[in-house]
């Protein structure tokens, strides 16, 4: 009787397998057919174009007449690769499905669900080409076959997956998830570098780097006092916040009573939830009028200026370094305070010898990413350093790469809008070379006291 039902549960787990194979070949074959199918609308004043994935795929690009100019604005690569590896994905999934390969399977639908997403951010450079022929009414609609193979893709991978067993699935869900914060990095560095080459190529790599004026009006764009500044201002915030940051997290994780640990905890969170824009006007109201009138500075400064870009960005910085510090200070094993203490040290000695240096990475941790806050702000900056493209001095006016793009990218257009986005670009590889030098020193520290 056991082995009959066995059996009848096995056949009714086949049929259901069955069923999901033959669903996600459906809606895998739905994919690929929606290759052929109106993809996209784009709307150019008074120009519709309703283009299938093929023609994204074929087409040379759009004919547009704007009221002064005309002409033809290609289709990206970028685009036309992403639509064809979307079908050829999807194709590839229902060919795995029936060589019983359900997992291979599940990953090539995957990948095909993802590529619309390509299709959408690489898509952003047609506006920025249209917007050149002086069109502002311009309109990009994705229809049902665009959506269809986003959500259709996923559905076929968990359908595919699923004929593994429910383990199986968790197993590959859990997988996809953990990939996503790497597939938005790599979303991002495409569309980030896609964007701002152009221009970076059209002007010159050291005109664009080194160049010291930056005038849109007269087409020169030069970031070099904007990427000096961006530094400056980094770099003093960090001098200013951590120590104060550390030493705070070094307060409440080893010296502070309880009562009074209840008390500054809130403080620090508090700080960390403020808007930016609250300290743009705590740092307009206070801080630079406390520089305009500080009696060394005074006939110096008109108050805005890259000391008060420092002192706002180390009021910022401090919650992120005090929260992840004193998390790593807790971490560390009591019982190396104990060995410490045992064998004669004082407990300032533990926390300097001891406790600081097991808890390096985390501190590191810390660090990195109040670098992050502070090359990233933006608003309160805004409000306080004066915001001219000038070489940095501390005393002076000056404009930060972050600025730079916020202040001008509501009415930029051409090469002017690009050089925006090129200054994105310069940003976000600054910000790579800072995460990665903060990784390795972390690492070498590492492998130090393992030695």
């Amino acid at each position: 009787m056991s082995k009959f039902s066995s059996v009848e549960n096995t056949q009714k787990e086949r049929k259901k397998n069955n069923v999901k194979k033959g669903l996600a070949v459906g809606l895998g074959l739905v994919s690929v057919f929606s290759f052929f199918l109106p993809y996209m609308q784009f709307v150019f004043k008074d120009t519709t174009y309703l283009v299938s994935g093929f023609q994204l795929a074929t087409a040379k690009g759009f004919r547009v007449h704007g009221p002064e100019l005309s002409g033809l604005v290609t289709i990206p690569l970028l685009t036309r690769i992403a639509v064809i590896a979307g079908v050829l994905f999807a194709a590839a999934g229902i060919l795995l499905l029936f060589f019983k390969k359900p997992v291979l399977a599940g990953f090539a639908y995957v990948l095909s669900g993802v590529t619309p997403l390509i299709v959408l951010i690489s898509t952003a450079s047609i506006q920025t080409a249209v917007t050149q022929l002086n069109i502002s009414k311009i309109s990009i609609s994705y229809l049902w076959p665009f959506l269809f193979v986003l959500i259709g893709g996923i559905a076929c991978a968990v359908l595919s997956i699923w004929t593994q067993g429910a383990e199986k699935l968790a197993e590959s869900i859990f997988l996809v998830f953990s990939c996503v914060s790497i597939g938005s990095v790599i979303l991002i560095t495409i569309y980030i570098f896609a964007a701002g080459s152009p221009a970076i190529m059209q002007i010159g790599l050291g005109q664009f780097l080194f160049g010291k004026e930056w005038n849109a009006e007269a087409g020169t764009f030069g970031i070099l006092p904007l990427i000096l500044s961006s530094i400056a201002g980094t770099v003093g915030a960090i001098l200013l916040g951590v120590p104060v940051g550390i030493l705070t997290a070094v307060f409440l994780a080893e010296t502070a009573k309880p009562q009074v640990a209840r008390l500054v905890h809130p403080a620090i969170e508090l700080l960390a939830g403020i808007p930016s824009v609250v300290y743009g006007f705590f740092g307009m109201l206070v801080i630079v009028p406390a520089i305009r009138s500080f009696p060394p500075f005074q006939n110096n400064t008109i108050g805005d200026s890259l000391l008060a870009a420092i002192l706002i960005l180390a009021i910022m910085v401090l919650p992120t370094i005090v929260s992840v510090t004193e998390t790593s200070l807790k971490a560390v094993p009591q019982a190396y305070r104990e060995a410490s203490l045992a064998l004669g040290a004082t407990p300032v000695i533990t926390i300097f010898k001891v406790s600081i240096p097991a808890a390096r990475s985390g501190i590191l941790a810390g660090v990195i990413l109040g670098v992050g806050r502070a090359i990233g702000e933006t608003m309160a900056v805004i409000m306080v350093a004066g915001n001219v493209a000038n070489m940095p001095s501390l005393l002076g006016t000056v404009r930060l790469l972050t600025t730079g793009i916020a202040m001008e990218m509501s009415y930029a257009s051409g090469l002017h809008r690009e050089a925006l986005f090129a200054i994105g670009l310069v940003l976000f590889v600054f910000i790579m070379i800072v995460n990665i030098s903060f990784t390795f020193l972390s690492r070498r520290g590492v492998q130090m006291d393992a030695r």
